[in-house]
C-alpha cells in the first residue's frame, strides 16, 4: 500500500495539489485530468507517479455520461493508497471514493471562494471525507469536519516588485466578456492569461494562453485583475492591489455572494461584471489585507 495519492483536478484545483507538494517531505503520487498537459508539467517535478483520469464537467459546460463511465474504469485502475487527499471538481469525486472504498483515509479542500454555498464536488466527498480543509475562519460553519488551516497557496519564490504592468488573469477558462471590456477602454501596458481565450485577439497587449510561472508575473505586478478564483488569493499573499470581476458565466462555481465575501475577506476590490468602472478601480490602486499562508500547518496534519 503506498502512502498518499493527490488528485490535482485541474486548474486551481492543481494550484492547490501543487502548493501541498511543495511542503511535502515525500513526492507523493497525482491523479490529473486526462489529457491536461498543464496540469502534468505543473505537479510533474513533485510527483513519484502521475494518473491520467478524464474530467467529465467544467465550470460553463454540462456532465457527459461517457467521461463519468471513463472515468469511473480509470479511478478502479488506481494503487491502494493510506492517505488521498482531494482538491474539489467532479474530477476528484470518482477517484477519491474508489479509493475510500479501498480503505484509504480521505482528506478533500475547499475551494478559496465558497464562504456563502458549498462546492457540490466537495460537499459530496465530505461525506466519506475525515476532514475538510478550509482557508477562512468564515468558512467554518459549512462542514462539521472542516478545519481552518489558512490560505492554501505556494511557497512565494520571488521579493514583489512594481514594474508598472496591470496583470489581467482568469483561470484556465479565461473570461473574454473581461478581456474586451478592458481592450476598449484603450489601456495598453497589459499582461494578459487569457487561458482558452485566442491570445492573439489582443495584439496590443503581451498576451499568452498559459504560463505555469504566473506568480512571477504576479510579484511583478503593479495591480491583478482577475475572477473568482486562486489567483486572487495568491496576489493578495504577494500584497498586490487585486480586482475581483463576477464571472457569471461560470454557473456551477461561487455564487455571486461568495465573491462579495471573498474579496471582503482579502481586501480586494470588488465587481459585479466587467464594466468602465474598472478604470477607477485600476487608480485607486486599494491595498489587500495581509494573508499568512497556511499550506504549512495542511501538510503537518495530513502527514501527522
Amino acid at each position: 500500500m503506498k502512502e498518499l495519492l493527490i488528485i490535482a483536478s485541474g486548474g486551481g484545483h492543481t494550484g492547490f495539489a501543487r502548493a501541498v507538494a511543495q511542503y511535502l517531505p515525500i513526492k507523493a503520487d497525482f491523479v490529473v485530468p486526462e489529457g491536461d498537459n498543464l496540469s502534468i508539467s505543473m505537479i510533474k517535478p513533485y510527483a513519484d507517479k502521475i494518473y491520467q483520469v478524464p474530467k467529465f464537467r467544467t465550470p460553463s459546460k454540462g456532465t457527459s455520461i461517457s467521461l463519468i463511465w471513463r472515468s469511473f474504469i480509470s479511478s478502479l485502475s488506481l494503487q491502494k493508497y493510506k492517505k488521498v487527499l482531494a482538491t474539489g471538481s467532479n474530477h476528484s469525486i470518482l477517484p477519491s471514493f474508489i479509493e475510500f472504498l479501498k480503505g484509504a483515509k480521505i482528506y478533500v479542500i475547499e475551494s478559496q471562494d465558497r464562504i456563502v454555498t458549498r462546492g457540490k464536488a466537495v460537499r459530496i466527498i465530505s461525506r466519506f471525507s475525515s476532514n475538510v480543509f478550509l482557508h477562512w475562519e468564515e468558512q467554518k460553519r459549512l462542514y462539521k469536519n472542516g478545519i481552518v488551516v489558512g490560505p492554501i497557496v505556494e511557497k512565494p519564490r520571488y521579493e514583489p516588485k512594481d514594474e508598472g504592468y496591470i496583470l489581467l488573469s482568469a483561470g484556465s477558462e479565461g473570461f473574454r466578456k473581461l478581456f474586451d471590456t478592458l481592450y476598449s477602454q484603450g489601456i495598453e501596458n497589459v499582461v494578459l492569461q487569457s487561458g482558452k481565450v485566442d491570445p492573439s485577439l489582443y495584439p496590443k497587449w503581451k498576451a499568452f494562453a498559459y504560463d505555469q510561472n504566473l506568480e512571477k508575473w504576479i510579484a511583478n505586478a503593479s495591480v491583478v485583475i482577475t475572477h473568482q478564483g486562486k489567483t486572487a488569493m495568491e496576489s493578495v499573499v504577494y500584497g498586490k492591489p487585486t480586482i475581483i470581476v463576477y464571472n457569471k458565466e461560470w454557473k456551477r462555481a461561487a455564487t455571486l455572494e461568495d465573491t462579495k465575501r471573498y474579496a471582503e475577506i482579502l481586501g480586494a476590490s470588488f465587481l459585479e461584471s466587467p464594466s468602465s468602472k474598472l478604470i477607477e478601480l485600476i487608480k485607486e490602486k486599494r491595498k489587500p489585507k495581509i494573508l499568512v499562508p497556511g499550506t504549512q500547518k495542511l501538510v503537518e496534519f495530513l502527514i501527522g
